[in-house]
């Protein structure tokens, strides 16, 4: 309580979290981005200027890189200025020029000038992208220069793109612009812009005529000036709010969290951006749903791998990633929204019809009925013009819940039908009534749905026991004439009884899957906890990692150890599959130079990288730091066979299992240093 005078745990804890963040800096080189509405604002010119006055009062400054730029009066600013050669790389038979990381760090200027920090490293570059150049030269204590458009900025991609029509496609995470320790916005009247568009300022005549016509008109350079200040805005209230909050003087705001759903619609990224930037303007957790079903399970590879992308821009726009199994994805989503103190839902528009369970068709409908008094936030697609979503629905592989039969399943349900058409007979035989028949009928429509997979046996089952019950039980016998009119009823009681409960057991089976799928995983974890606590050597702990990892995933494991405060040699754990005889070649191209520098990297960096990832993404596993406090205690590498990213809940089960290694890692090195002093 803060009515006596002290601060509340949150307020405690908000405080702490800045103070922390603010210490880990220490040691970081500072970041300064020259920020523009447009390109010819000046930013490049911007830079070299305050490049210049730090020469002049002789601050150490070197050009990394700065994009050539037809410009003579921004060229001149270059002049007298120590230039880092640049990368040659070739890519498709064309050399590219690019900027050189390792030659930066190796020459360590005191400051440093990197143009274009939304940039797209060619193909064989350490990074897919300049900013996390930048990120590496700024962890090695370098100060970096540099320059943005507003339009790079990834939650502003969709206003963007709706005011100037162009989909912008080099964009950085909005946490690499607010973590900035300076941004200069580089300011112009939009008139003034054209004016020197005209003149060919920044453009040749042929492309500036272009521009003119289509991104350089005058309603687009205000809106995007417009879109600048704003911004600008938001950042400097934010790090005054920072501000005062460590100082202990300012206004604390806990409570807020932003849940956003994702899935494969195209449309999705849209909602997850207005997702972030509801986060960011209330200060609030930032989360991101996912829930998989079964159908959804079965997805084509197309639509899993646009799952992915929107994953992966949720996890780049600081959402947390949850994935949750069920078959009612309203549900799910009202669940999770309840228990995780949601207090804001952002949902994309949906057209689809969900029929059981529910009142109204949407899924939005359901939702805002189970958590009536939550904000929800509905995201229209504006992409075709028209203002509505197009629907949009996932497809499907041929084993999806409804096509899937098997031969074994048609004649388990042959089988179960002549079974009892058989028992019917033997007990009408002994005087049992047409009531006990029928149950008798609902029994092996009941078991075919237990026995089978999917829906199509049970619902053949169903229809065929009315038939079967009406050639060999009603007057007339042996015909599919109903003598009594009150048997259509009967008949249509039975197919109804048939379909509801082979509609139920199949819910039931679902949700029984989706329990032994949580239990399996929850047990995974807690043996690797019990088991890591007995463990007292570096090897052992290795061992158990990689046996955990291919008892959830059966991947091939490398574990490289910590020794004497250098990368060990790696330990390689073959997925079981493999042949014999191809087993001592994959052990070389698993460790080959390539691999171990790519290890080497995450030893001395603390990210991962590898294949999947955005730094030397051309690798064949994906490589995770163990990590103690600041510091690596062990590399640990997944052979990904099928260069696809790793799913949400078994990726967070691995950081789980390594995050638990880590503290016995750190437990073994303190009784190792013990042994030393005694």
């Amino acid at each position: 309580m803060e009515g006596d005078g002290r601060p509340s745990p949150e307020r405690l804890l908000a405080r702490l979290h800045a103070e922390n963040e603010r210490v880990h800096k220490l040691g970081y080189g500072k970041l300064k981005i020259f920020l523009g509405f447009a390109a010819g604002t000046g930013k490049t010119y911007a830079m070299l200027e305050a490049a210049q006055k730090l020469k002049a009062r002789g601050v150490d400054v070197a050009a990394g890189y700065v994009e050539p730029h037809a410009r003579p009066e921004t060229m001149e600013k270059l002049e007298g200025l120590e230039q880092i050669p640049a990368r040659m790389v070739e890519y498709k038979g064309v050399k590219l020029r690019e900027f050189d990381l390792d030659g930066a760090l190796a020459r360590r200027p005191g400051v440093l000038l990197v143009d274009e920090l939304a940039h797209t490293n060619a193909p064989g570059c350490r990074h897919q992208k300049r900013y996390q150049d930048i990120q590496e030269l700024l962890e090695h204590g370098i100060q970096v220069y540099t320059t943005v458009n507003i339009q790079h900025l990834e939650s502003l991609n969709d206003i963007v793109g709706a005011i100037t029509g162009i989909e912008v496609r080099e964009r950085i995470p909005d946490a690499v612009f607010d973590q900035a320790d300076q941004v200069k916005l580089v300011d112009i009247e939009a008139e003034e812009l054209v004016e020197r568009m005209k003149e060919g300022k920044i453009y040749q005549k042929a492309q500036a005529e272009r521009a003119l016509e289509n991104f350089f008109t005058m309603d687009k350079l205000v809106a995007l000036r417009e879109i600048a200040l704003r911004r600008m805005a938001d950042r400097v209230n934010r790090l005054a709010e920072k501000e005062k909050l460590v100082m202990g003087t300012g206004e604390f705001s806990a409570g807020e969290h932003v849940l956003v759903c994702i899935s494969a619609s195209p449309a999705s990224p849209k909602t997850i951006r207005a997702g972030a930037r509801l986060a960011f303007a209330f200060h609030a957790d930032f989360t991101a749903l996912y829930v998989e079903t079964r159908e959804l399970q079965n997805m084509e590879e197309s639509d899993k791998k646009r799952r992915d992308e929107n994953l992966r821009l949720a996890r780049t726009l600081g959402a947390k990633i949850v994935t949750v199994y069920g078959e009612n994805i309203s549900r799910q989503i009202s669940e999770y929204a309840r228990i995780g103190n949601v207090t804001k839902l952002v949902l994309g528009r949906t057209n689809h019809k969900i029929w059981f369970g529910q009142t109204k068709g949407t899924l939005v409908d359901c939702v805002s009925q189970a958590v009536p008094n939550m904000d929800i936030y509905i995201i229209p697609d504006l992409k075709n013009g028209r203002g509505t979503e197009k629907s949009y629905k996932p497809k499907h592989r041929n084993t999806s819940q409804i096509t899937r039969i098997s031969a074994p399943d048609f004649g388990k349900t042959a089988g179960l039908m002549a079974l009892s058409t058989v028992l019917g007979i033997g007990l009408a035989g002994l005087g049992w009534t047409e009531p006990n028949i029928i149950m008798i009928y609902l029994l092996g429509v009941m078991a075919t749905a237990v026995l089978t997979r999917g829906y199509l046996c049970s619902l053949a089952a169903s229809a065929v026991s009315v038939f079967l019950f009406n050639y060999f039980f009603t007057g007339p016998r042996f015909t599919l004439t109903a003598g009594d009119s009150s048997y259509p009823v009967t008949f249509c009681m039975m197919l109804a009884v048939g379909l509801f409960g082979t509609y139920m057991v199949n819910k039931l089976q679902s949700q029984f899957e989706v329990t032994v799928k949580r239990t399996y995983r929850t047990d995974i974890l807690l043996n690797n906890s019990r088991k890591l606590r007995r463990i007292d050597t570096r090897e052992a702990v290795g061992n158990e990692i990689a046996a955990q990892i291919q008892k959830l995933m059966n991947f091939t494991v490398l574990v490289y150890m910590k020794e004497e405060g250098k990368i060990g040699a790696p330990r390689v754990y073959l997925r079981k599959d493999i042949p014999e005889g191809e087993q001592e070649e994959r052990r070389l191209s698993y460790t080959s130079p390539e691999e171990k520098a790519v290890a080497g990297w995450v030893f001395g960096n603390g990210h991962r990288a590898g294949c999947t990832t955005h730094t030397l993404p051309s690798a064949r596993a994906i490589y995770l730091p163990v990590m103690e406090g600041e510091n690596v205690s062990a590399v640990v590498g997944m052979v990904l066979e099928e260069r696809r990213e790793i799913a949400p809940f078994e990726y967070g089960l691995i950081t789980a299992m390594l995050d638990e290694a880590a503290l016995v890692l750190e437990r073994i090195g303190k009784i190792e240093e013990l042994g030393r002093k005694t």
